[in-house]
C-alpha cells in the first residue's frame, strides 16, 4: 500500500501528541508504583488468581518506550531535526 499525502490540521496533531505524553506519563507512573512494591493481580469477583505484576510491568515499558519513539519523531519534525536513530 503506498503512501497517501494528506493535510492534518497542526490542532489535532497537537491533540495526539498531548495524549500521548498522558499515555507515557501514566505508564511511567504505574512503573514507579511496580517498582515501589505494589503489584497487579489478575482476578476474578475480586479475588486475586494471578500475579500480573510482571507481564504488566512488560506492557508499560514498551508503552513509554514507543511513546517516546513517537514523541521523538514529532519533536524532529516540529523542531526540523533529525531523530535520534538509537531511540
Amino acid at each position: 500500500m503506498g503512501e497517501i499525502d494528506r493535510l492534518v490540521p497542526s490542532g489535532l496533531v497537537e491533540q495526539w501528541a498531548m495524549h500521548l505524553r498522558r499515555e507515557r506519563s501514566r505508564a511511567s507512573d504505574a512503573l514507579w508504583l511496580i517498582e515501589n512494591g505494589f503489584s497487579i493481580h489478575d482476578g476474578r469477583h475480586g479475588v486475586p488468581t494471578a500475579d500480573a505484576t510482571e507481564r504488566h510491568r512488560r506492557e508499560l515499558e514498551t508503552t513509554v518506550r514507543e511513546v517516546a519513539l513517537l514523541l521523538e519523531q514529532y519533536d524532529a519534525i516540529n523542531l526540523r531535526r533529525t531523530p535520534d536513530p538509537v531511540g
